[in-house]
């Protein structure tokens, strides 16, 4: 796959794409299955984010926004009516949505390299202790590795580095699941520990370079959140 054709794959999945190269692509899509297989890799991969996270309700004025273009649309437009039961947005849509054509070019380019992505058992949306934004997304897997999506840029001061951490159980106590200084979407495996389970909380750190010095958190926990199934 080009690489133009994996950033309209998640323009089409995000539905941001203009309606005349929406019609392209549809019929690209139709004409070639590694092309759809893609979409519909993309379109399951966000539908498991979807899932982790509690909705939070949309703006009204944004629905009014919305009523207003369709009351005004002519009648031989091909309108399709909103249904009466508004269906509320995850809180880290918006954020999510800037980030996920970047983050789905990753995605989709390796799992090309493979007949079937490897899926998490656990996905976690984690929220900065301020306002409750997802600054990251977790993806925990059976063989104590973990999928780290960033979805801001935390600031890493000179001489500090961001680490993650797992808490499996209260005995078993904090356990660094590794360490990163760039905001990228990266892989990171960590000790042997128990299959990941539901609600496993998750949390990333800012600690002294190379690492927390204690071998547990020491610093400002900038993000954290607990685990869910993928539904």
């Amino acid at each position: 796959m080009m690489p133009e054709q994996t950033e309209q794959v998640g323009l089409y999945v995000l539905g941001t794409m203009e309606d005349a190269d929406r019609a392209d692509f549809g019929r690209a899509m139709r004409a070639d299955p590694a092309l759809q297989a893609a979409v519909d890799r993309l379109a399951a991969h966000l539908q498991h984010l979807d899932d982790t996270a509690a909705p939070a309700p949309v703006n009204s004025a944004l629905w009014q926004t919305i009523e207003s273009k369709l009351d005004g649309a002519s009648a031989s437009e091909n309108v399709v009516a909103f249904p009466t039961h508004r269906r509320a947005l995850p809180q880290w849509y918006g954020i999510a949505a800037s980030a996920v054509i970047a983050l789905g070019i990753g995605y989709l380019a390796g799992s090309m390299t493979t007949t079937a992505p490897r899926e998490p058992l656990m996905i976690a949306v984690l929220l900065n202790e301020g306002d409750a934004q997802p600054g990251a997304i977790v993806e925990a897997f059976a063989d104590d590795s973990i999928r780290l999506v960033p979805l801001e840029d935390f600031a890493v001061p000179e001489g500090r580095i961001l680490q993650v951490w797992t808490l499996p159980d209260a005995g078993t106590g904090p356990v660094s699941l590794g360490t990163f200084s760039d905001p990228h979407t990266i892989n990171l495996t960590g000790p042997e520990l128990p299959e990941p389970a539901s609600g496993q909380l998750y949390e990333i750190t800012l600690e002294p370079a190379p690492g927390s010095p204690t071998g547990r958190p020491t610093g400002p926990i900038l993000v954290k959140g607990f685990a869910r199934p993928p539904v």
